[in-house]
């Protein structure tokens, strides 16, 4: 079987994965880690020398070889099913997870990590707030074709809770 854990940056895809793998008994990836590993470079570095466009091919190589692994959960990057028709493919080859988290906790997790986030490093807060009003807007109806929407409002064993009663 293959899970993804798909949402907007902040969510909590990764940390939830880490958990969710250990309680399924599955290889957890992380799919940003695995691109800065195979490319030897951060993905901030991607963004910054090669493009957003270059990244999302990057992106989709690297999904699309992962996804022959079976057995596995793969916590995505935010923009992943946003793009090449990703988030089909994944439909078709697992079960997706759409981890749904309010706006201000995406907000207040995020603002402190802005360095590390290519697409928001350079806003200042009131253009993150919007940014992710925005951004969450037009990603939204990628992330509701997920086969489940699970609701994250900060409290992990509650996240990690409502995911297992659905895939069970």
């Amino acid at each position: 079987m293959r899970y993804f854990l798909i949402g907007f940056m902040g969510a909590g895809k990764s940390e939830i994965g880490k958990k969710l793998s250990i309680i399924l008994q599955l290889k957890h990836i992380d799919l940003d880690q695995y691109i800065e590993e195979a490319e030897k470079k951060k993905i901030y570095t991607i963004f910054h020398q090669d493009g957003e466009k270059s990244f999302r091919e990057l992106e989709k190589k690297y999904l699309l070889e992962i996804i022959k692994e079976d057995n596995i959960l793969i916590s995505t990057g935010g923009g992943t099913p946003v793009f090449n028709d990703l988030i089909d493919y994944m439909n078709k080859c697992g079960t997706t997870i759409y981890i749904r988290c309010p706006e201000m906790i995406l907000y207040n997790r995020l603002k402190s990590l802005k360095k590390m986030r290519p697409l928001i490093s350079s806003l200042s807060n009131i253009s993150l707030k919007n940014y992710i009003e925005k951004t969450l807007n037009l990603r939204d109806p990628y992330y509701k074709k997920s086969k489940y929407t699970i609701n994250n409002d900060g409290e992990m064993e509650g996240t990690l809770d409502q995911i297992i009663k659905k895939l069970r």
